[in-house]
Parts: structure tokens; sequence; C-alpha cells
């Protein structure tokens, strides 16, 4: 195993992106329950709730939108949330969700240009 899989890397956004990287993840993880995928359940879980940690909360509020935060997680974890946010662009082109298309981008380009070497 590539130790450096485990390497925690700092990665700075706006609060949006995480927003749409935590929902993504969210669905990675709901859909993986469903079909039994404990492996997918557990590291899903693992970024969301390293998330939820992290994200400067206002009043148990998320913060606003534009805001910029930073999330840590492991090389691993990033490369997964790439993956998977990769893998909705597409299915958001085809329904015409133009927003949620660009978040995923968006969020590709942030993930790719900090954790994915």
């Amino acid at each position: 195993m590539d130790s450096r899989l485990e390497e925690p890397i700092t990665v700075r956004m706006t609060a949006r992106i995480w927003a749409g990287i935590d929902a993504e993840v969210d669905n990675v993880v709901s859909l993986a329950a469903e079909d039994g995928d404990e492996q997918t359940v557990g590291i899903g879980l693992a970024i969301r709730e390293a998330g939820w940690d992290q994200v400067p909360w206002v009043n148990g509020n998320w913060p606003p939108m534009e805001q910029i935060i930073s999330i840590r997680l492991t090389r691993a974890q990033w490369r997964f949330a790439a993956e998977e946010t990769g893998k909705s662009i597409a299915l958001y082109e085809g329904l015409g969700d133009d927003e949620s298309a660009q978040l995923g981008r968006d969020a590709l380009a942030v993930i790719e240009g900090d954790a994915a070497s």
C-alpha cells in the first residue's frame, strides 16, 4: 500500500464547494448502504465527519457560501471525493442541471489542484 495515501492534505475552498462535495459523498454513502457496501460507507462517513468537525459553523449554521474554509483529509479520502464527484458531473449534465455540474467541476479543480497528485 502506498503510504502517501494516508498523507494529510489541507485544501482551501469556498464553503459552497465543500457543501457540494459533502452532498455528493452523502449520496454515495446512501447508495452504498442500500447495496451493503460497508467499505464505501465507511470511507464516505469518515470524509463527511471530518468535514463536519472542520467546517467553521456560525451559531450552529453552515458558514456563508463564499467563505473560504480549509478541510484536511488524507490523500486517499480526497481521491475518493474527486472520483465520486467526477462521476456525478455527467449525470447532472444529462439531467440539464448545469449548476450542479459546474459545482462538481469547480470541486474537481480545487481537489486536483491541491490533493490529487
